[in-house]
């Protein structure tokens, strides 16, 4: 499956809006609200392996806000990965445990 697909997956899961993660916070398109990593849950993820360039490699995070919000974060497997993405990936996978 590529991203694309995994994109595709997600919306008809109710996934439908894309965040992005921003110093301390995750902001979503389209919607003024801040969320703080404690306020988000990490549904599902899937990870896209191409095979062939490592910089092609990204997983995708199904994430849910405590206000019911739905949308998905896409943060790449690489060396080049943001760090502020990072960090909140990292944050969200010990609230979960």
């Amino acid at each position: 499956m590529n991203l694309i697909e995994l994109q595709d997956m997600a919306r008809e899961r109710g996934f439908t809006h894309i965040f992005s993660a921003r110093d301390n916070h995750v902001i979503c398109d389209g919607q003024e609200v801040r969320y703080h990593a404690d306020d988000l849950t990490i549904v599902d993820f899937r990870s896209v392996d191409n095979g062939t360039d490592p910089g092609d490699d990204a997983t995708l995070y199904m994430i849910e806000a405590k206000d019911g919000l739905r949308g998905m974060l896409i943060v790449p497997d690489s060396f080049h990965t943001d760090p502020d993405k990072a960090d909140l990936v990292d944050h969200l996978r010990r609230n979960q445990s």
